[in-house]
């Protein structure tokens, strides 16, 4: 096959391949799973299917939230480094079956939109070296530094599926700034490494990348796995997007009406749609929707329709809304808008009683 159409504008989404063996890798240090999926609104049934979607924003904070409970705050890294490359599932076997070195990582870049959405990934040469470039470009997730630690540790282990065990790029870039214990990443990609700059990227050698094959090389398999992931990508953009629509459109609809009532639990939301909690998060999780989610975009929704009845105090609202303390509720707000709600009433020329 050659270059591949383009990939459809879906929803911040990876496959789940992308989190297989999660539950082992956490529990073996210590995490609660079920703690920490559903803290990062999944369900660890959800990584049993590695063709199934995750909302990429979950999946990014599954590793925070596992940062967290294991107190290993380089978790994403050491996660990556073990991550052999046929755990990747279609994009990772695309790869795998490229008939050289050079042609994996060309594949690698060419198809990774369809396993994983909002995505950069691009490849730029000199005549001495390549860089594989790789990025997040959904500006609503903000937990990217585990991903992006992962994710290159992922292309490492690729390269080497091919080069040999020994083998390491020359540089490792990340956007995020050095983490404490910065001394880790150096070890573990054997190679100088450069914190707070534009791009997530390896840069590695183009030496003996176009004549050394790939032991996996398989032809007809590659073009097998390079039509399952196109196929996979249009059968979702064709199919979940009305069901996604459908569901959350009633589930924030529940909650619109819910939350005036100061109501916004999920047993509530299922119960005026009819089912059982259950029931609810089980058809969230297999459109990749998360309660959590959908609740924080109702909250917001509803806090900046409040926030413009002059007759409002911001505590009430905080109260109406569920959140136990006003200062809960306003960094919530300041996490949406990037302002207090006082600096954003006083922005838009909202003032109320209470304040005049």
């Amino acid at each position: 096959m050659s270059s591949p159409p383009h990939s459809p504008d879906r929803d911040a989404h990876v496959l789940a391949a992308a989190a297989s063996g999660v539950e082992s890798f956490f529990t073996q240090r210590g995490g609660d799973i079920d703690r920490i999926a559903g803290r990062a609104g999944l369900f660890p049934a959800q990584f049993a299917i590695p063709t199934q979607s995750l909302n990429l924003r979950s999946y990014c904070r599954l590793f925070s939230e596992a940062a967290r409970d294991t107190q290993d705050h380089n978790i994403g890294l050491r996660f990556g480094q073990q991550f052999l490359p046929q755990q990747l599932g279609l994009i990772g076997y695309v790869a795998l079956c490229s008939a050289t070195v050079e042609q994996a990582v060309r594949n690698l870049v060419a198809y990774f939109g369809y396993h994983q959405a909002h995505t950069v990934t691009r490849l730029s040469e000199t005549a001495e070296s390549f860089c594989l470039e790789y990025l997040i470009t959904d500006p609503a997730i903000q937990d990217r530094r585990h991903d992006a630690e992962l994710t290159l540790g992922m292309f490492c282990n690729i390269l080497r599926a091919g080069l040999g065990p020994d083998w390491c790029p020359q540089l490792v870039l990340f956007v995020h700034d050095a983490p404490e214990q910065a001394q880790d990443h150096q070890a573990a990609f054997q190679a100088e490494i450069r914190f707070s700059t534009d791009m997530n990227a390896l840069v590695f050698s183009k030496r003996h990348l176009q004549s050394t094959v790939m032991p996996m090389a398989d032809p007809a398999l590659l073009q097998v796995m390079q039509s399952s992931l196109l196929m996979l990508a249009q059968k979702d953009s064709v199919s979940s997007s009305s069901d996604t629509q459908s569901l959350k459109d009633q589930v924030m609809a529940q909650l619109a009406s819910l939350l005036p009532q100061g109501t916004h639990e999920l047993r509530e939301v299922a119960k005026s749609m009819g089912l059982t909690p259950w029931t609810l998060q089980r058809r969230l999780a297999g459109l990749s929707l998360s309660y959590t989610a959908l609740l924080d975009e109702a909250r917001q929704s509803e806090a900046l329709r409040l926030l413009a009845v002059p007759e409002t105090d911001v505590s009430s609202i905080a109260a109406q809304l569920g959140y136990t303390e006003t200062s809960a509720f306003s960094r919530a707000f300041r996490r949406w808008v990037g302002v207090s709600p006082r600096v954003w009433r006083q922005t838009n020329g909202i003032m109320s009683k209470i304040a005049r």
